[in-house]
């Protein structure tokens, strides 16, 4: 690839990911149905038609916004249980908490989109959906390694620790967010909730 396609590639990158931050910062401000493309534009530094032929109508941009910041968490979740799926129970805990409560601190504008926004059409949560699901997914695949190790077999109950400790962060974080709380401390709470779950159920009266 010559320099000046790989150049032109690079800044056209740069320029849809500056358009989304605008973009989603104008959605996290005044919500889905009060945004308007021109506030977008304006924030952008650039031109309604600019806006919508690089990025689409206003539920098309709301729905990259969306689905960009569903790529980045999952990204995290997927880096974390990697790195985590050979420590120590409390360790693992800890890395498990670690993508939710960065995202939500690091990336609060696209947390409270992706989690907790206003709905535009079926595909935002849609999204939600899968990226709740997904994790869960990978939390019940780390369980059923574990248990291969230090037993018993869950079965199908896997599934449902994981989904119980996942729904349990998320309200940790979100009420955290609510109140003006610390979310390292909440993380902290968070893991030591998963780490207890795992520690305290009487594992063998789940797969009688």
């Amino acid at each position: 690839m010559s320099e000046s396609i790989t150049t032109s590639l690079s800044g056209r990158r740069f320029e849809e990911s500056h358009l989304l931050d605008a973009a989603r910062a104008v959605f996290h401000a005044e919500g889905y149905a009060a945004a308007q493309i021109a506030d977008i534009a304006r924030r952008a530094g650039t031109t309604k038609p600019t806006l919508y032929a690089r990025l689409g109508n206003k539920e098309e941009i709301y729905l990259l916004v969306v689905r960009r910041e569903a790529e980045v968490f999952r990204g995290w979740i997927a880096d974390a249980y990697e790195k985590g799926s050979s420590l120590p129970l409390a360790e693992l805990a800890q890395v498990g908490m670690d993508p939710l409560f960065r995202f939500a601190a690091e990336r609060a504008e696209g947390f409270e989109l992706l989690f907790r926004g206003e709905k535009a059409g079926d595909q935002p949560g849609i999204l939600r959906r899968e990226v709740v699901n997904g994790v869960t997914e990978q939390l019940t695949g780390l369980i059923t390694r574990r248990q291969k190790t230090f037993g018993p077999d869950l079965g199908a109950a896997a599934d449902a620790l994981a989904a119980a400790c996942v729904g349990v962060a998320l309200q940790i974080c979100k009420h955290t967010i609510d109140h003006g709380g610390d979310l390292e401390a909440a993380r902290r709470i968070a893991a030591r909730f998963v780490e207890s779950a795992f520690h305290n159920l009487d594992l063998s009266s789940l797969v009688r």
